[in-house]
């Protein structure tokens, strides 16, 4: 199994509804609780029922027991995964369908009047249709919300209970339900579709960072092959009794660098033990050290991953290494250096210097130990040199650019098709409202016109779903105002009563629905600051009063608003966490799918050269002669390693074998492919291994092969001691 397999199943594992899902039915389940835990304190302090249905005291017992599982299930959950919230929520739901199921045959059957005023607890359809929406998804709370939109009137004609409070509460009840039903279902969906988000960016870290590890394994142990192995083999086939002790001393060496390149390093260093390092190894080979001035600010105790002090390292012995190999008895000089959060090292010596164009392709030590080196960690290395003017390695690292503070921009919750829809089923409210009006009221002219005020609002509002702009915000909020500011017209006291009734507050309560709306356009704060002149142009209809039915109204307006900006603004927060929660989920990922393939990748490499060349090494290491055989197997070995580095598309299983039988004859091979932007296609291809592998069959002495540039009239060529041939292709 791959790492990023792995950590797919590890995830899902760890969290099978996902976290974010998780997280907003916790927030969504004790926004449930909250609501029944306000009906229960509206019902004992605001709500007033002048002719309650006489149910028995055991059913009226079962009323208040479905409040207090909703409640009890929001506190619960906070501490429950999502699928027992999910049932919990389901029984909730069902116990409130059940007694609201029972409310007549219970009333008929004990004996007294089947009639009166439902209880206000029953009517609060927005609290089993949100435990519906948290149990069995949005369709399981539209459908909830559409089969109590239809038996509520039904039961309430069944117990003559048709006053205007009744008609009018509803209706309101339906608008709220609707309301909360859209938020609840635009919730759990982000939610999801960020958790999906979310194991796709994973697997996305995942196979980045493998891909990233396979780079690191491959520059590091091509690095270690260059500077130990290599040598070795090569030093081996050629050694002289004087030269076994250090040898000897060399294979070792060669052998705990294989083994240490299984233990990937992951502690970070501090930058001083790394300049301490650096210093020592300066040192060790008889070159100056010193160091530029610190910049301003920097950080004393700051550190460097493992692995780039590492390579760091490496880079800085392979080209102090070169320098004792072609500038011997020449100044060499480490500097050392702090750039920003990162650090920066030169090595300079006073040497004849190079041609770098003249440099030949066979040569390693540039390409694989520095310079390959440094950006397997996401550091660079440039080596600069002239003739006569000495050689400078320049290699640096500096931390990646931290990502900006995640900003969460402020989106809508649905979809346009969907805002239109919730939009046109709570136009219909005050439409319907209106149209009453005609009945019971003298002057239903300021009741009608409320009714399109606020219809119209709902459209507007509702036509888009992204953040509602601000002509949208002053054009609902004025529409919404303005519907309230009718009340001032006789609508707040119907003919058939002497006072404000509940019912003559409609215009109030459904503004503050479309309030509630304007917190679907993510404008929460808004919708408050709006709540507030609207109840004072409430207090001003229904001056001198009395006050009984108003602190009804009042109550349901200040809920619905604070409940849907309440929604709003956790939604807003669980976006953030989310977000971190994404960007810790994604470095962790990367961190161990990182780990798993360099450890995986590295114990492959490790295990297959073990086998090719670790009895040779261990031969080396004991500083006796070699025998015929054993030279020759470091010379095809030596070869072999080459070809890996410098063979590229010529490294096919038939041009190896082939290589290693010349080279079992004494024949020195190179394959060199350093034109990776000249194409070839895979039929062309494979005529040139064949014709590669033939030269090779008739090869002496030294053999050399390589892939020509682009431009070039041919395709390869092929040199030896025998002849030297060209591939077309």
């Amino acid at each position: 199994m791959s790492a990023a397999a792995a950590l797919r199943a590890e995830t899902v594992e760890e969290s099978p509804a996902g976290r974010h899902e998780l997280l907003a039915a916790r927030v969504l389940t004790a926004g449930n609780g909250a609501l029944a835990a306000v009906a229960a304190l509206g019902v004992a302090t605001v709500v007033v029922q002048s002719d309650p249905a006489d149910h028995p005291p055991a059913f009226q017992a079962a009323i208040l027991a479905t409040i207090g599982i909703l409640i009890a299930v929001g506190l619960l959950a906070q501490w429950s995964g999502r699928r027992l919230i999910a049932v919990m929520n389901g029984v909730a739901a069902c116990a409130y369908l059940a007694v609201l199921l029972l409310a007549w045959p219970v009333l008929a059957l004990s004996g007294g009047s089947p009639s009166g005023q439902l209880s206000w607890l029953l009517t609060v359809t927005s609290l089993p249709v949100l435990a519906a929406v948290i149990a069995w998804g949005p369709a399981g709370g539209w459908i909830v919300l559409g089969a109590l939109g239809v038996f509520i009137p039904l039961l309430r004609i069944a117990m003559d209970d048709r006053s205007a409070n009744a008609i009018t509460n509803n209706v309101q009840s339906f608008a709220t339900a609707v309301l909360l039903c859209a938020l609840a279902s635009a919730t759990l969906a982000r939610a999801q579709r960020a958790d999906t988000a979310a194991a796709v960016a994973r697997d996305a870290a995942a196979r980045e960072a493998e891909s990233a590890a396979r780079r690191a394994v491959d520059a590091r142990a091509q690095a270690l092959v260059h500077d130990e192995v290599l040598a070795t083999l090569a030093f081996a086939a050629r050694a002289t009794a004087e030269m076994r002790p250090a040898l000897a001393a060399q294979a070792h060496r060669a052998r705990e660098a294989l083994n240490a390149l299984t233990a990937p390093s992951t502690e970070a260093v501090a930058v001083a033990a790394l300049r301490a390092r650096l210093q020592e190894l300066a040192r060790d080979h008889g070159a100056q050290f010193s160091e530029t001035l610190e910049p301003e600010g920097a950080d004393s105790a700051a550190e460097v991953p493992g692995d780039v002090a590492e390579a760091m390292t490496g880079a800085v012995q392979q080209a102090l290494v070169n320098v004792r190999t072609h500038a011997a008895g020449n100044q060499a000089t480490v500097i050392f250096g702090r750039i920003g959060d990162g650090i920066r090292v030169e090595v300079h010596d006073d040497g004849p210097g190079f041609d770098q164009e003249a440099v030949a392709p066979g040569r390693l030590g540039i390409a694989v130990s520095i310079v390959a080196r440094l950006r397997a960690v996401g550091g660079r290395a440039e080596v600069r040199s002239a003739p006569g003017d000495g050689v400078v390695v320049d290699a640096s690292w500096s931390p990646s650019i931290p990502s900006r503070p995640v900003t969460v921009r402020a989106i809508g919750l649905l979809r346009d098709r969907d805002m239109r829809l919730t939009g046109a089923l709570l136009a219909a409210g005050p439409l319907v409202l209106a149209l009453y009006s005609l009945f019971w009221l003298r002057q239903p002219l300021p009741a009608v016109a409320a009714g399109v005020a606020l219809a119209a609002a709902f459209v507007i509002v509702s036509w888009r779903a992204d953040r509602a702009g601000t002509a949208t915000v002053a054009i609902a909020g004025s529409l919404a105002l303005a519907a309230v500011g009718t009340m001032l017209g006789g609508v707040i006291v119907p003919d058939t009563a002497d006072a404000p009734t509940y019912a003559g507050m409609w215009p109030y309560v459904t503004a503050s629905v479309v309030l509630g709306m304007l917190c679907l356009r993510a404008r929460p704060a808004t919708a408050l600051m709006l709540l507030i002149p609207a109840t004072a142009l409430l207090a001003l209809a229904v001056v001198p009063g009395p006050f009984g039915e108003v602190r009804a109204a009042v109550m349901r307006a200040i809920v619905v608003v604070v409940a849907a900006a309440g929604l709003a603004i956790s939604l807003r927060v669980l976006d953030r966490h989310a977000e971190r929660d994404r960007a810790a989920a994604l470095r962790a990922s990367s961190e161990r799918a990182w780990l798993t393939e360099v450890t995986t990748r590295a114990a492959e490499k490790v295990a297959r050269w073990d086998e090719a060349f670790g009895s040779l090494l261990a031969r080396i290491g004991e500083g006796t002669a070699l025998t015929d055989e054993e030279i020759r197997r470091c010379l095809v070995h030596e070869g072999e390693l080459r070809d890996g580095y410098r063979a590229g598309r010529l490294g096919a299983a038939a041009v190896v074998a082939a290589a290693a039988r010349a080279r079992a004859r004494g024949v020195d091979v190179v394959l060199i492919d350093d034109v990776a932007d000249r194409e070839i296609d895979d039929e062309r291809l494979e005529r040139l291994r064949a014709w590669l592998v033939e030269q090779l069959d008739e090869a002496v002495g030294s053999f050399i092969a390589r892939i020509l540039p682009v431009g070039r009239d041919a395709l390869a060529t092929a040199s030896s001691e025998v002849a030297s041939t060209r591939f077309g292709g």
